[in-house]
């Protein structure tokens, strides 16, 4: 066990050295019609939210999205604010699944990788700033599936089955126990997945599958805070605006859950339909809920941080 912590510890470190190089390359002042598009395309949170909604889906990964997030306004790029669109609609991306099944997180870091090291060989001084960013994605990418791959392996020596398999658990403990799922194989969808399998085998019920797929988005904050260690302040607010963002949607909708769950059993009758159902429905509803808000949501945010940031 010792030696499958170090393996953890390396990925971490791994994963930081990637948002570091995220870092770099942001700040090395890119062209200013870039600079002009990334600033103007968050610059509503509507249009946030479909920039959000479009890079999750096609990375499928809400994690990736975010640390993105975080990367830019730690770089000023964008301020704090502009980011609250990207994670509500990063929330929606991700309950999109078809990607995941084609690409692995594994292949999307190795492409990254390769293309940012073949930007970085070339001659061309444009070529840096992506080569760079590119580059720090692939260490992202790999460092979370390996991270996913070292927490799966523990699923199979039973820790999820007593972790979650308990027929007096309440709603409340199946939101606790997905949120400890989610954080240590830092995948929302593998989590989702093992509460869809022990749905689909009547081990819980799908009241208990929908809480432990609603305790997976708070557990994939994690790569956020960790992204935003250490850089400005506005970054950390990003960061934890997402966490309230997420705990939020879940007290809103835990005391609702039963009637919840009875509405999704209408709308299907397969296990993992009706928990897939449950995910965009819940996902959808809260972002579209805090979009209008987005402004007084960030002067909380703000406020609770201690004033303003970028």
């Amino acid at each position: 066990m010792d030696y499958s912590l170090l393996i953890m510890i390396v990925y971490i470190f791994i994963f930081l050295f990637g948002v570091t190089l995220i870092r770099t390359g942001l700040g090395q002042s890119p062209p200013k019609h870039v600079r002009t598009l990334v600033v103007n395309s968050t610059l509503h949170p509507f249009s946030g939210f479909l920039v959000g909604f479009a890079a999750t889906a096609l990375l499928q990964s809400s994690s990736a999205v975010m640390v993105l997030a975080v990367s830019l306004v730690a770089a000023g790029i964008i301020p704090f604010r502009q980011t609250i669109g990207i994670m509500l609609g990063s929330n929606v991306g991700t309950t999109l699944t078809l990607e995941i099944l084609v690409f692995s997180g594994e292949t999307l870091g190795l492409l990254s990788m390769g293309a940012g090291i073949l930007c970085l060989l070339s001659r061309v001084r444009k070529l840096f700033l992506p080569g760079t960013i590119l580059c720090g994605v692939g260490c992202m990418f790999l460092a979370m599936d390996g991270m996913s791959s070292w927490g799966q392996e523990l699923t199979g020596q039973g820790w999820t089955d007593w972790l979650l398999e308990n027929e007096g658990m309440s709603a409340g403990t199946a939101v606790l126990g997905g949120t400890i799922i989610a954080t240590i194989i830092q995948s929302s969808t593998a989590t989702i997945a093992i509460g869809i399998q022990m749905y689909a085998n009547a081990f819980i019920q799908l009241d208990h599958a929908i809480a432990i797929m609603m305790g997976a988005n708070i557990g994939t904050c994690l790569t956020a805070v960790l992204a935003a260690l250490g850089a400005k302040r506005g970054a950390m607010q990003t960061a934890l605006a997402n966490v309230f963002l997420n705990v939020g949607g879940v007290l809103l909708f835990l005391p609702l859950i039963g009637i919840f769950s009875n509405v999704i059993m209408a709308l299907a009758v397969d296990p993992a339909a009706q928990v897939a159902h449950a995910s965009v429905i819940f996902n959808l509803i809260c972002s579209l809920l805090v979009l209008p808000f987005v402004s007084p949501f960030a002067s909380l945010i703000e406020r609770l941080t201690g004033g303003g940031g970028r």
